[in-house]
């Protein structure tokens, strides 16, 4: 795997989980003097009732309606950010022969990828920006669009123009087995299928989420839900599913070996207006591997996107 194409697969790797009521007491009528007509009785006016205040779900509802309502959006606004390190070491041990070379650890800290989403087409328009690193070469800003089943990269290592590839050799490039949602009508479905299957891992996981009150979010209010993980369980899972890996992969599985998360937290938060994901924070610590934090915002939740792919002439 040359220099470029390394690059390249770094890039997909990284790029690629929400009263009290008053009332009025009797009125008390008295009979009028004698002698007097009688005159009509004002009725009293009517007490109006407060308006209950509003009680936030339980944290499972709430976790359940933000994840639910993913498959739903037609577009929104995505911004991921990623700051920590991966050991030289634990990349050695994978057995790619570029990786084999590498003598510093690959720090993350400052990369940034931003942009719009057709959700429904399962099409992306995004900026990244990557600091200077062993994996990714010099620090450099660059341009990702994926649509109707290619991907599109523009960075310096790859030239002035769009490097064009085909989703359907994600496996292959990366050297992991990679499953790509089909773009089109039946996008929606493949998402609804993936998020169902998130959530019923988690719940066997045994992830247990608390809320732990209302923050801002892009200038909207948010109920932020911590999640607790049983590290004993997730490790447990960690290791059936390297066993499980086939011989094909034999240095990963090597290296992957023994691997166990020391500390993992995560947090979502879900807009208190329509339970729509505004925000997914995971940190995790690993002394073999070493340590990530990912952060993922999203915004603009339906708003018209246009994706468009590079003309002819901008593509190498």
């Amino acid at each position: 795997m040359n220099r470029s194409r390394l690059r390249l697969s770094a890039i997909l790797a990284v790029a690629l989980l929400v009263a009290a009521c008053g009332s009025a007491g009797p009125s008390v009528l008295t009979a009028p003097p004698a002698g007097m007509k009688d005159l009509p009785t004002a009725s009293p006016s009517p007490t109006a009732t407060p308006a209950p205040t509003a009680t936030p779900l339980s944290p499972d509802t709430l976790f359940d309606r933000g994840i639910a309502q993913g498959p739903a959006w037609q577009s929104f606004h995505l911004k991921v950010t990623l700051d920590g390190t991966i050991k030289a070491s634990f990349l050695r041990g994978l057995g790619n022969p570029d990786w084999a070379k590498l003598a510093s650890d690959a720090v993350l800290d400052g990369t940034v990828i931003e942009g719009d989403v057709d959700a429904q087409n399962l099409a992306f328009a995004l900026s990244i920006a990557a600091p200077a690193g062993p994996l990714l070469g010099p620090a450099f800003n660059g341009n990702l669009v994926i649509k109707d089943g290619y991907l599109y990269l523009k960075m310096p290592s790859l030239g002035a123009k769009y490097y064009k590839v085909k989703l359907g050799t994600f496996s292959k490039d990366l050297g992991l087995p990679v499953t790509i949602p089909s773009p089109g009508p039946a996008a929606l479905t493949d998402l609804s299928n993936l998020t169902g299957d998130l959530r019923n891992h988690l719940e066997s996981l045994g992830v247990s989420p608390t809320l732990a009150g209302t923050e801002d979010i892009g200038g909207r209010p948010a109920y932020r839900i911590n999640l607790t993980f049983p590290l004993d369980v997730i490790n447990s899972d960690i290791a059936s599913s390297i066993a499980s890996m086939s011989s094909a992969d034999k240095a990963a599985k090597a290296a992957l070996s023994g691997i166990k998360i020391d500390s993992l937290t995560s947090s979502i938060w879900i807009y208190t207006d329509n339970y729509q994901l505004a925000q997914v924070q995971i940190a995790a610590v690993s002394s073999a591997v070493g340590n990530l934090n990912f952060t993922m915002t999203l915004t603009n939740f339906d708003a018209p996107v246009q994706i468009t792919v590079p003309p002819a002439s901008q593509i190498q």
